[in-house]
């Protein structure tokens, strides 16, 4: 069956809520720079009555704006970089400081294009570019999300919950986040339409726009397997050329990182030599969690152990969208491995585990439908959501660590 396009009301509603959220994440980063003390630069005290008060602006004429150039921090300059004037050029066997070949390529070389061609800035147009497919993305989650549950209450409640999310900053900053959400959704858009070839399309630009996105390959292949009664000789010479031709994108970057390095995985080396980003077991973090001071981390305190509650609560929701749709095993297939790969990637804390989590939207479709179902899990998915929000936009403002 053909997925419905969503009705004018729907669209308005995705784009009222998609502009009150990131307008309450301006004005929760605007009050948290002015009233909160910054990382890397210590607060100012005044003695008053014996005691001693953090000096702060006194009207809003003495505040702060925060501009483009202030949420360009962390990840954010590396894409800048590479959009400028392409990766470092070291070679992996020699001394060198931390590269930037982790970083695949794809969004910097929209950011470069667009740039080569309209003249605009590179912050500026990162900034458009994560918006318009954050917005994307929520458009076709939402189209996705009815047409698996047949509830516009549940998708309703899956873009909200996409919109509260803690992480949900990154979206609209120069990171991978909205980019890899937008193609991802639509990878699966396509499959539901039987439109493989797209699929494997929009497949092949995932995973050369984060690591995850060479399992999206696999699991368009998988529906294909399915669809054949997991007889690959039924499989149609056509989609084979096309998964082939689907491995491409990804095979040429680690051919250009071994010809610029010397490394065919360059990549994923350099993430274990100077990004503190090793593989390892998916249980590895769990068991290290309560071996190691887990309010400490590399620039300072961290929040692992919210990491940690969110850990579990997202392992909770792969069990409960097993079963809540069956139907739909490419979906469930997508929400435990990627839930996995953001595991194996923590060994000694769940800094960054949010952050990775932000894009598996079927979790977030479980979400929906568990939110829908029972108001007390609404209540308390918002409530949550918010109030870490508000605590990671104003740790991501004031360049707290424990955000990225």
């Amino acid at each position: 069956m053909l997925i419905k396009k969503v009705s004018l009301n729907s669209f308005l509603f995705i784009l009222f809520l998609f502009l009150i959220s990131r307008g309450g994440i301006y004005i929760t980063t605007y009050f948290g720079y002015n009233l909160f003390s910054h990382y890397d630069n210590p607060p100012q005290f005044f003695s008053e009555h014996g005691g001693s008060n953090m000096v702060l602006p006194i009207f809003i004429k003495d505040s702060y704006k925060p501009v483009l150039n202030d949420y360009i921090k962390f990840d954010s300059p590396f894409y800048f970089r590479i959009a400028e004037r392409g990766y470092d050029q070291y070679r992996m066997d020699e001394e060198h400081p931390p590269a930037d070949w982790p970083f695949f390529p794809l969004y910097p070389l929209l950011m470069r294009g667009i740039h080569t061609v309209f003249n605009l800035n590179l912050p500026l147009i990162g900034f458009l570019l994560s918006n318009i497919f954050f917005f994307s993305a929520l458009y076709v989650i939402f189209l996705i999300t009815e047409e698996v549950t047949g509830e516009k209450k549940v998708a309703e409640k899956t873009i909200m919950y996409l919109l509260l999310f803690p992480t949900s900053i990154f979206f609209s900053l120069v990171y991978t986040e909205s980019l890899f959400l937008f193609l991802s959704s639509l990878v699966f858009l396509f499959l539901f339409r039987k439109k493989y070839h797209w699929s494997f399309l929009c497949a092949a630009l995932c995973a050369i726009t984060r690591v995850p996105g060479i399992v999206l390959i696999g699991i368009v292949f998988f529906v294909l397997l399915k669809e054949s009664n997991f007889r690959p000789i039924k499989i149609s010479f056509r989609y084979w050329a096309s998964a082939f031709f689907s491995l491409l994108p990804f095979l040429s970057f680690l051919f250009f990182m071994y010809r610029l390095t010397g490394d065919f995985l360059a990549p994923f080396h350099e993430n274990a030599l100077n990004w503190q980003r090793t593989l390892s077991y998916p249980w590895q973090a769990y068991l290290n969690f309560f071996k190691t001071q887990h309010f400490i981390a590399l620039g300072g305190w961290d929040l692992t152990p919210v990491s940690f509650f969110f850990a579990n609560f997202f392992l909770f929701m792969v069990v409960h969208c097993f079963f809540s749709l069956k139907k739909r095993r490419e979906l469930i297939l997508y929400g435990i491995l990627l839930t996995l790969i953001s595991l194996c990637s923590m060994n000694t804390n769940f800094t960054s585990f949010l952050r990775y989590q932000s894009v598996v939207f079927p979790l977030f479709l479980g979400m929906g439908n568990l939110g829908t179902k029972y108001s007390w899990v609404d209540y308390l998915i918002i409530l949550f959501f918010s109030i870490f929000q508000v605590i990671y936009s104003i740790g991501f403002i004031n360049n707290y660590f424990f955000v990225v």
